[in-house]
């Protein structure tokens, strides 16, 4: 009772701070273009993911709202649309921690007139959402599954943790992967799930570590577990001896990666996600569906960010890329020298 109030209290106090945040207009006023960008939790992930959103607010000279709960937290992602759809925003473009349990307030958003989209996650199939914007998860997940091969030419079992058995992102990339390995010597164990908590993820990865001493990879699907995974070979004294394939770039995961004990990271293009969300929708707001569609390049409506493969041969140019475009990272490969590759099993 006490956990179900304190939940009720949050959730209160967020539409106070929310209600706080978009203007009230003045009576005759246009219109102001407000696109909000609601992701699934408090970590370095969705801190890029900010920072897209952000600079495509700054550079397209419009007002952008970002939130994410504190943890993954289906209720607060409907209590927060609710709230915004309540204060008529241009568009809203959300990650669906349960796309099937969204889906109401997604069309209830559509229904007012707003602009609704998806970012890092797909919508379930006839969505009232215009478009995706994101990666081909099952094509990343295939990706990892085959590098993760590369890395164990001799098979052996492989653990695996992610932080949701709902959301399709997840979904998608773990079945890509178990394809790509699918009659190989890899041995997958049973997916594991850390309900997006970077603790448990931890507690999980040295669980499997600890109940198979012969566990030869490890594939962490979300942003945090390849560190967890990281943290729980170093525990184990295992590192070399567990190939570890992961998601995502955080400092956690660059710096798992400069030690050696992260053999390859699948890289979102997270800061493109939120950019070209807040993109897109003003596109929809000004030119209408389609026409911002075929301008941003939709296939059957989706947006793909694409991803690059990160090793430790490849991390620098992937740095220099990033600054290239001037895409902020918080990590930084200056004075650290590659370390010629660990020897395969």
């Amino acid at each position: 009772m006490k956990l179900r109030l304190a939940h009720l209290g949050f959730l209160f106090f967020l539409s106070l701070v929310m209600t706080a945040c978009v203007p009230v207009r003045e009576a005759g006023a246009p219109p102001e273009t407000i696109i909000v960008v609601i992701g699934k939790s408090v970590n370095p992930y969705w801190s890029n993911v900010e920072k897209g959103v952000e600079a495509a607010g700054k550079d397209l000279g419009i007002k952008t709202v970002f939130f994410v709960p504190p943890k993954e937290d289906v209720a607060a992602q409907i209590q927060t649309m609710e709230t915004y759809i309540a204060q008529g925003v241009t568009g809203i473009a959300i990650a669906p921690s349960n796309p099937q349990a969204l889906e109401r307030v997604m069309k209830k958003a559509a229904g007012a007139g707003i602009f609704v989209t998806t970012l890092d996650t797909p919508p379930v199939e006839g969505s009232a959402a215009k478009v995706y914007i994101g990666t081909d998860n099952y094509g990343a997940g295939q990706i990892a599954g085959q590098t993760l091969t590369t890395l164990l030419p001799n098979g052996g079992k492989v653990g695996i943790v992610r932080g949701s058995d709902t959301a399709l992102n997840a979904l998608q990339r773990t079945e890509g992967f178990l394809a790509a390995v699918t009659g190989t010597g890899i041995k997958p164990l049973t997916p594991m799930n850390d309900q997006e908590d970077a603790a448990a993820a931890l507690q999980l990865s040295n669980s499997v570590i600890s109940a198979n001493p012969d566990l030869a990879g490890a594939f962490g699907v979300y942003a945090y577990n390849g560190p967890a995974w990281a943290t729980a070979i170093k525990e184990a004294k295992a590192v070399g001896k567990i190939k570890v394939v992961c998601f995502d770039t955080t400092t956690d995961t660059i710096n798992g990666i400069k030690e050696g004990v992260i053999d390859a990271t699948v890289a979102q293009r997270e800061y493109d996600m939120g950019y070209k969300s807040v993109q897109i929708i003003k596109l929809m707001a000004e030119k209408g569906v389609e026409p911002a569609l075929n301008e941003m390049g939709a296939m059957n409506g989706i947006v793909t960010t694409g991803v690059d493969i990160i090793t430790s041969a490849t991390l620098k140019d992937y740095e220099a890329a990033l600054d290239a475009r001037g895409i902020p990272h918080e990590w930084t490969t200056r004075g650290w020298t590659p370390p010629l590759a660990r020897p395969s099993q």
